[in-house]
Protein backbone atom coordinates (compact mmCIF):
# COMPACT_ATOMS: atom_id res chain seq x y z
CA UNK A 1 0.00 0.00 0.00
CA UNK A 2 1.46 3.37 -1.03
CA UNK A 3 1.73 6.40 1.26
CA UNK A 4 -1.43 8.04 -0.11
CA UNK A 5 -3.53 4.93 0.45
CA UNK A 6 -2.12 4.59 3.97
CA UNK A 7 -3.12 8.17 4.77
CA UNK A 8 -6.66 7.51 3.46
CA UNK A 9 -6.98 4.39 5.61
CA UNK A 10 -5.73 6.36 8.61
CA UNK A 11 -8.34 9.05 7.87
CA UNK A 12 -11.16 6.50 7.78
CA UNK A 13 -10.01 5.00 11.06
CA UNK A 14 -9.93 8.45 12.68
CA UNK A 15 -13.47 9.11 11.43
CA UNK A 16 -14.62 5.86 13.01
CA UNK A 17 -13.02 6.83 16.31
CA UNK A 18 -14.65 10.27 16.23
CA UNK A 19 -18.10 8.80 15.49
CA UNK A 20 -18.33 5.34 17.14
CA UNK A 21 -21.90 4.78 15.90
CA UNK A 22 -20.60 4.97 12.33
CA UNK A 23 -17.41 2.97 12.93
CA UNK A 24 -18.80 -0.15 11.14
CA UNK A 25 -19.42 1.98 8.03
CA UNK A 26 -15.90 3.34 8.01
CA UNK A 27 -14.42 -0.12 8.58
CA UNK A 28 -16.44 -1.43 5.65
CA UNK A 29 -15.31 1.51 3.49
CA UNK A 30 -11.70 0.69 4.32
CA UNK A 31 -12.19 -2.93 3.34
CA UNK A 32 -13.94 -2.14 0.03
CA UNK A 33 -11.36 0.54 -0.81
CA UNK A 34 -8.48 -1.87 -0.29
CA UNK A 35 -10.23 -4.49 -2.46
CA UNK A 36 -11.14 -1.86 -5.10
CA UNK A 37 -14.80 -2.89 -5.11
CA UNK A 38 -16.04 0.42 -6.44
CA UNK A 39 -19.69 -0.49 -6.99
CA UNK A 40 -20.15 -1.85 -3.49
CA UNK A 41 -18.31 1.18 -2.13
CA UNK A 42 -20.64 3.51 -4.05
CA UNK A 43 -23.71 1.81 -2.58
CA UNK A 44 -22.26 2.05 0.94
CA UNK A 45 -21.33 5.71 0.47
CA UNK A 46 -24.85 6.66 -0.61
CA UNK A 47 -26.30 4.84 2.40
CA UNK A 48 -23.75 6.57 4.63
CA UNK A 49 -24.69 10.01 3.29
CA UNK A 50 -28.21 9.48 4.55
CA UNK A 51 -27.02 9.00 8.14
CA UNK A 52 -27.74 12.08 10.24
CA UNK A 53 -24.64 11.48 12.36
CA UNK A 54 -22.43 11.55 9.25
CA UNK A 55 -23.23 15.16 8.38
CA UNK A 56 -20.32 16.71 10.27
CA UNK A 57 -17.76 14.58 8.44
CA UNK A 58 -19.11 14.70 4.87
CA UNK A 59 -16.89 17.52 3.64
CA UNK A 60 -13.70 15.86 4.81
CA UNK A 61 -14.85 12.44 3.64
CA UNK A 62 -15.37 13.76 0.13
CA UNK A 63 -12.16 15.78 -0.11
CA UNK A 64 -9.90 13.16 1.45
CA UNK A 65 -11.53 9.86 0.50
CA UNK A 66 -14.00 10.08 -2.39
CA UNK A 67 -11.86 12.45 -4.46
CA UNK A 68 -9.18 9.77 -4.64
CA UNK A 69 -11.31 7.35 -6.68
CA UNK A 70 -14.25 9.44 -7.97
CA UNK A 71 -13.19 8.85 -11.58
CA UNK A 72 -13.95 5.15 -11.05
CA UNK A 73 -17.55 5.69 -9.89
CA UNK A 74 -20.74 5.62 -11.91
CA UNK A 75 -21.21 9.22 -13.04
CA UNK A 76 -24.79 9.58 -11.85
CA UNK A 77 -23.93 8.04 -8.46
CA UNK A 78 -20.99 10.45 -8.19
CA UNK A 79 -23.33 13.35 -8.98
CA UNK A 80 -25.70 12.29 -6.17
CA UNK A 81 -22.78 12.10 -3.73
CA UNK A 82 -21.46 15.51 -4.76
CA UNK A 83 -24.89 17.11 -4.39
CA UNK A 84 -25.32 15.63 -0.91
CA UNK A 85 -21.91 16.98 0.11
CA UNK A 86 -22.67 20.42 -1.33
CA UNK A 87 -25.96 20.60 0.56
CA UNK A 88 -24.10 19.82 3.78
CA UNK A 89 -20.89 21.83 3.52
CA UNK A 90 -21.81 24.96 1.52
CA UNK A 91 -22.96 27.87 3.67
CA UNK A 92 -23.66 30.45 0.96
CA UNK A 93 -24.23 30.88 -2.77
CA UNK A 94 -20.54 31.50 -3.51
CA UNK A 95 -19.50 28.24 -1.86
CA UNK A 96 -22.26 26.38 -3.68
CA UNK A 97 -21.17 27.81 -7.03
CA UNK A 98 -17.49 27.07 -6.44
CA UNK A 99 -18.13 23.49 -5.34
CA UNK A 100 -20.64 22.82 -8.12
CA UNK A 101 -18.42 24.26 -10.85
CA UNK A 102 -15.64 21.93 -9.73
CA UNK A 103 -18.11 19.05 -9.69
CA UNK A 104 -19.38 19.88 -13.18
CA UNK A 105 -15.84 19.43 -14.48
CA UNK A 106 -16.14 15.76 -13.46
CA UNK A 107 -19.19 15.43 -15.74
CA UNK A 108 -17.94 17.20 -18.85
CA UNK A 109 -19.64 15.64 -21.86
CA UNK A 110 -21.99 13.60 -19.66
CA UNK A 111 -25.67 14.22 -20.45
CA UNK A 112 -27.42 12.72 -17.44
CA UNK A 113 -25.01 13.33 -14.59
CA UNK A 114 -24.20 16.82 -15.90
CA UNK A 115 -27.88 17.70 -16.12
CA UNK A 116 -28.50 16.28 -12.64
CA UNK A 117 -25.80 18.48 -11.09
CA UNK A 118 -27.11 21.54 -12.95
CA UNK A 119 -30.66 20.92 -11.70
CA UNK A 120 -29.61 20.46 -8.10
CA UNK A 121 -27.30 23.47 -8.34
CA UNK A 122 -30.25 25.53 -9.59
CA UNK A 123 -32.30 24.50 -6.55
CA UNK A 124 -29.47 25.36 -4.16
CA UNK A 125 -28.91 28.78 -5.73
CA UNK A 126 -32.63 29.47 -5.49
CA UNK A 127 -32.52 28.81 -1.74
CA UNK A 128 -29.91 31.56 -1.42
CA UNK A 129 -32.02 33.99 -3.45
CA UNK A 130 -29.85 33.81 -6.58
CA UNK A 131 -32.78 33.66 -8.97
CA UNK A 132 -31.00 34.69 -12.17
CA UNK A 133 -28.16 32.24 -11.57
CA UNK A 134 -30.69 29.51 -10.76
CA UNK A 135 -32.53 30.17 -14.04
CA UNK A 136 -29.25 30.07 -15.96
CA UNK A 137 -28.40 26.62 -14.58
CA UNK A 138 -31.95 25.40 -15.17
CA UNK A 139 -31.79 26.54 -18.80
CA UNK A 140 -28.45 24.76 -19.21
CA UNK A 141 -30.00 21.56 -17.86
CA UNK A 142 -32.98 21.96 -20.20
CA UNK A 143 -30.64 22.29 -23.18
CA UNK A 144 -29.14 18.92 -22.25
CA UNK A 145 -32.36 17.04 -21.50
CA UNK A 146 -35.02 18.35 -23.85
CA UNK A 147 -35.06 16.32 -27.03
CA UNK A 148 -32.62 13.73 -25.68
CA UNK A 149 -33.67 10.09 -25.86
CA UNK A 150 -33.53 7.61 -23.01
CA UNK A 151 -33.09 10.07 -20.13
CA UNK A 152 -33.69 8.16 -16.89
CA UNK A 153 -36.69 9.00 -14.66
CA UNK A 154 -34.33 10.11 -11.87
CA UNK A 155 -32.81 12.84 -14.02
CA UNK A 156 -36.17 13.86 -15.47
CA UNK A 157 -37.53 14.12 -11.94
CA UNK A 158 -34.56 16.28 -10.89
CA UNK A 159 -35.24 18.60 -13.82
CA UNK A 160 -38.94 19.04 -13.14
CA UNK A 161 -38.35 19.34 -9.39
CA UNK A 162 -35.95 22.22 -10.08
CA UNK A 163 -38.31 23.74 -12.63
CA UNK A 164 -41.27 23.52 -10.25
CA UNK A 165 -39.18 25.06 -7.47
CA UNK A 166 -38.24 27.98 -9.68
CA UNK A 167 -41.79 28.74 -10.76
CA UNK A 168 -43.09 28.29 -7.20
CA UNK A 169 -40.90 31.23 -6.17
CA UNK A 170 -41.25 33.43 -9.26
CA UNK A 171 -44.48 32.28 -10.92
CA UNK A 172 -46.60 32.12 -12.89
CA UNK A 173 -48.68 29.56 -11.03
CA UNK A 174 -49.70 27.81 -14.25
CA UNK A 175 -46.05 27.04 -15.08
CA UNK A 176 -45.49 25.63 -11.61
CA UNK A 177 -48.63 23.51 -12.05
CA UNK A 178 -47.38 22.00 -15.32
CA UNK A 179 -43.88 21.36 -14.02
CA UNK A 180 -45.14 19.79 -10.79
CA UNK A 181 -47.50 17.46 -12.66
CA UNK A 182 -44.61 16.35 -14.87
CA UNK A 183 -42.53 15.78 -11.75
CA UNK A 184 -45.21 13.42 -10.46
CA UNK A 185 -45.03 11.51 -13.74
CA UNK A 186 -41.40 10.63 -12.96
CA UNK A 187 -41.46 10.66 -9.15
CA UNK A 188 -44.83 9.51 -7.75
CA UNK A 189 -45.96 10.81 -4.38
CA UNK A 190 -45.44 7.34 -2.91
CA UNK A 191 -41.70 7.60 -3.65
CA UNK A 192 -41.31 10.93 -1.82
CA UNK A 193 -40.84 11.64 1.88
CA UNK A 194 -44.24 12.35 3.42
CA UNK A 195 -43.36 16.01 4.06
CA UNK A 196 -42.42 16.61 0.41
CA UNK A 197 -45.48 14.71 -0.85
CA UNK A 198 -47.79 16.85 1.27
CA UNK A 199 -46.03 20.09 0.30
CA UNK A 200 -46.23 19.45 -3.42
CA UNK A 201 -49.85 18.29 -3.15
CA UNK A 202 -50.80 21.50 -1.33
CA UNK A 203 -48.84 23.71 -3.74
CA UNK A 204 -50.40 21.96 -6.73
CA UNK A 205 -53.89 22.50 -5.33
CA UNK A 206 -53.31 26.22 -4.78
CA UNK A 207 -51.68 26.62 -8.21
CA UNK A 208 -54.61 24.88 -9.90
CA UNK A 209 -57.02 27.36 -8.34
CA UNK A 210 -55.11 30.58 -9.01
CA UNK A 211 -53.34 29.59 -12.24
CA UNK A 212 -54.53 31.38 -15.35
CA UNK A 213 -55.91 29.31 -18.24
CA UNK A 214 -56.31 26.26 -15.97
CA UNK A 215 -59.97 25.34 -16.38
CA UNK A 216 -59.83 21.57 -16.13
CA UNK A 217 -58.45 19.81 -13.06
CA UNK A 218 -59.23 16.30 -14.27
CA UNK A 219 -55.57 15.45 -14.78
CA UNK A 220 -54.78 16.59 -11.24
CA UNK A 221 -57.65 14.59 -9.79
CA UNK A 222 -56.28 11.46 -11.49
CA UNK A 223 -53.19 11.71 -9.27
CA UNK A 224 -53.22 10.72 -5.57
CA UNK A 225 -52.78 14.43 -4.79
CA UNK A 226 -56.37 14.97 -3.69
CA UNK A 227 -56.39 11.78 -1.62
CA UNK A 228 -53.18 12.95 0.07
CA UNK A 229 -54.81 16.28 0.97
CA UNK A 230 -58.00 14.62 2.21
CA UNK A 231 -56.04 12.77 4.89
CA UNK A 232 -54.61 15.98 6.38
CA UNK A 233 -55.64 19.38 7.72
CA UNK A 234 -55.89 20.46 4.07
CA UNK A 235 -59.00 18.42 3.34
CA UNK A 236 -60.80 21.71 2.62
CA UNK A 237 -58.49 22.25 -0.37
CA UNK A 238 -59.35 18.82 -1.79
CA UNK A 239 -63.06 19.64 -1.51
CA UNK A 240 -62.46 22.98 -3.20
CA UNK A 241 -60.67 21.33 -6.13
CA UNK A 242 -63.52 18.88 -6.61
CA UNK A 243 -66.07 21.71 -6.53
CA UNK A 244 -64.15 23.68 -9.18
CA UNK A 245 -63.65 20.68 -11.44
CA UNK A 246 -67.40 19.98 -11.32
CA UNK A 247 -68.24 23.65 -11.81
CA UNK A 248 -70.42 23.38 -8.70
CA UNK A 249 -71.05 26.98 -7.63
CA UNK A 250 -73.32 26.02 -4.73
CA UNK A 251 -70.69 23.75 -3.22
CA UNK A 252 -68.02 26.42 -3.77
CA UNK A 253 -70.06 29.06 -1.95
CA UNK A 254 -70.79 26.65 0.89
CA UNK A 255 -67.08 25.87 1.25
CA UNK A 256 -66.13 29.55 1.24
CA UNK A 257 -68.63 30.19 4.04
CA UNK A 258 -67.57 27.16 6.07
CA UNK A 259 -63.79 27.26 5.53
CA UNK A 260 -63.23 31.02 5.37
CA UNK A 261 -60.60 30.90 8.14
CA UNK A 262 -58.43 28.48 6.11
CA UNK A 263 -59.00 30.35 2.86
CA UNK A 264 -58.12 33.73 4.34
CA UNK A 265 -54.89 32.27 5.74
CA UNK A 266 -53.64 31.67 2.18
CA UNK A 267 -52.38 34.91 0.59
CA UNK A 268 -52.60 33.46 -2.93
CA UNK A 269 -56.30 32.72 -2.48
CA UNK A 270 -57.10 35.91 -0.60
CA UNK A 271 -55.53 38.11 -3.28
CA UNK A 272 -57.42 36.28 -6.05
CA UNK A 273 -60.95 36.35 -4.63
CA UNK A 274 -62.50 37.96 -7.72
CA UNK A 275 -60.52 35.73 -10.07
CA UNK A 276 -61.70 32.61 -8.22
CA UNK A 277 -65.32 33.73 -8.52
CA UNK A 278 -64.86 34.25 -12.26
CA UNK A 279 -63.08 30.91 -12.59
CA UNK A 280 -65.78 28.85 -10.87
CA UNK A 281 -68.36 30.60 -13.07
CA UNK A 282 -66.43 29.75 -16.25
CA UNK A 283 -65.92 26.15 -15.12
CA UNK A 284 -69.65 25.92 -14.42
CA UNK A 285 -70.25 27.25 -17.94
CA UNK A 286 -67.96 24.67 -19.56
CA UNK A 287 -69.57 21.88 -17.57
CA UNK A 288 -73.04 23.09 -18.60
CA UNK A 289 -72.07 23.32 -22.27
CA UNK A 290 -70.20 20.01 -22.16
CA UNK A 291 -73.52 18.36 -21.39
CA UNK A 292 -74.91 19.87 -24.61
CA UNK A 293 -72.22 18.47 -26.92
CA UNK A 294 -72.02 15.13 -28.68
CA UNK A 295 -74.17 13.29 -31.23
CA UNK A 296 -77.78 14.34 -31.19
CA UNK A 297 -77.33 16.97 -28.48
CA UNK A 298 -79.04 20.35 -28.71
CA UNK A 299 -76.16 22.76 -29.27
CA UNK A 300 -78.32 25.90 -29.17
CA UNK A 301 -78.28 27.01 -25.53
CA UNK A 302 -80.58 29.82 -24.33
CA UNK A 303 -79.02 32.57 -22.22
CA UNK A 304 -81.67 31.87 -19.60
CA UNK A 305 -80.38 28.29 -19.19
CA UNK A 306 -76.81 29.57 -18.73
CA UNK A 307 -77.95 32.26 -16.29
CA UNK A 308 -79.72 29.70 -14.12
CA UNK A 309 -76.83 27.20 -14.15
CA UNK A 310 -74.09 29.78 -13.49
CA UNK A 311 -76.14 31.99 -11.13
CA UNK A 312 -75.79 35.03 -13.38
CA UNK A 313 -78.08 37.91 -14.16
CA UNK A 314 -79.27 37.90 -17.77
CA UNK A 315 -77.19 40.98 -18.58
CA UNK A 316 -74.06 39.18 -17.31
CA UNK A 317 -74.41 36.11 -19.53
CA UNK A 318 -73.06 37.64 -22.73
CA UNK A 319 -70.04 39.07 -20.91
CA UNK A 320 -69.33 35.63 -19.43
CA UNK A 321 -69.61 33.99 -22.85
CA UNK A 322 -67.30 36.55 -24.45
CA UNK A 323 -64.75 35.93 -21.71
CA UNK A 324 -64.94 32.16 -22.28
CA UNK A 325 -64.59 32.64 -26.04
CA UNK A 326 -61.58 34.94 -25.60
CA UNK A 327 -59.86 32.37 -23.36
CA UNK A 328 -60.48 29.64 -25.95
CA UNK A 329 -62.25 27.30 -23.53
CA UNK A 330 -65.36 27.26 -25.74
CA UNK A 331 -66.15 28.00 -29.38
CA UNK A 332 -69.48 29.07 -30.71
CA UNK A 333 -71.68 31.85 -32.04
CA UNK A 334 -73.60 34.31 -29.88
CA UNK A 335 -77.04 35.34 -31.13
CA UNK A 336 -77.79 38.61 -29.35
CA UNK A 337 -81.25 38.92 -30.88
CA UNK A 338 -82.52 35.49 -29.83
CA UNK A 339 -80.37 35.43 -26.69
CA UNK A 340 -78.76 32.07 -27.48
CA UNK A 341 -75.34 30.51 -27.89
CA UNK A 342 -74.69 27.92 -30.59
CA UNK A 343 -71.93 25.69 -29.21
CA UNK A 344 -69.44 24.21 -31.66
CA UNK A 345 -66.65 23.10 -29.28
CA UNK A 346 -65.89 22.83 -25.58
CA UNK A 347 -62.39 22.43 -24.13
CA UNK A 348 -61.56 18.70 -23.88
CA UNK A 349 -61.79 17.31 -20.37
CA UNK A 350 -60.28 14.45 -18.42
CA UNK A 351 -63.57 12.72 -17.69
CA UNK A 352 -64.65 11.54 -14.26
CA UNK A 353 -66.95 8.55 -13.86
CA UNK A 354 -70.28 10.49 -13.99
CA UNK A 355 -69.15 12.32 -17.14
CA UNK A 356 -68.18 9.04 -18.80
CA UNK A 357 -71.64 7.69 -17.99
CA UNK A 358 -73.22 10.78 -19.58
CA UNK A 359 -71.16 10.32 -22.74
CA UNK A 360 -72.06 6.63 -22.87
CA UNK A 361 -75.77 7.45 -22.69
CA UNK A 362 -75.40 10.03 -25.45
CA UNK A 363 -73.56 7.60 -27.71
CA UNK A 364 -76.24 4.96 -27.11
CA UNK A 365 -78.90 7.50 -28.03
CA UNK A 366 -76.98 8.45 -31.17
CA UNK A 367 -76.53 4.79 -32.16
CA UNK A 368 -80.28 4.24 -31.69
CA UNK A 369 -81.06 7.27 -33.88
CA UNK A 370 -78.71 6.05 -36.62
CA UNK A 371 -80.24 2.57 -36.50
CA UNK A 372 -83.78 4.00 -36.72
CA UNK A 373 -82.81 6.24 -39.65
CA UNK A 374 -81.24 3.31 -41.46
CA UNK A 375 -84.43 1.25 -40.97
CA UNK A 376 -86.52 4.09 -42.43
CA UNK A 377 -84.22 4.41 -45.44
CA UNK A 378 -84.40 0.67 -46.07
CA UNK A 379 -88.21 0.89 -46.02
CA UNK A 380 -88.25 3.82 -48.47
CA UNK A 381 -85.77 2.22 -50.88
CA UNK A 382 -86.42 -1.55 -50.90
CA UNK A 383 -84.60 -1.94 -54.21
CA UNK A 384 -81.32 -0.95 -52.51
CA UNK A 385 -81.94 -3.06 -49.42
CA UNK A 386 -81.74 -6.22 -51.54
Amino acid sequence: MDAKSQSIVAFLQSCGEAAPSLAPNYARMEELYKRKLWHQLTVLLEEHLGEEAAAAQLGGLYETFVSDFKHKLNKLALARIQVAVALNKCADADEVSAFAEAALADHAGELESGAFVLCELSRMLLRFGKQEAAKEKLDAAAAKIEGAAGVTPEVQAAFYRARAGYYKVLGPAAEFYRAALLLLAYAPLSSMPSSEALEISFDLGIAALVGEKLYNFGELLEHPVVATLEQTQYAWLAQLLRAFNAGDIEQYEALVAREHVHLEAQPALLSNTLFLKEKITLMCLTQTLFQRTGPGADRIVPFAHIATAAKLRMEEVEICLMRALSLGIIRGVIDQVNQTLTVTWVQPRVLQQPQIATMAERLQSWASTVSSTLTELDALTPEFAA
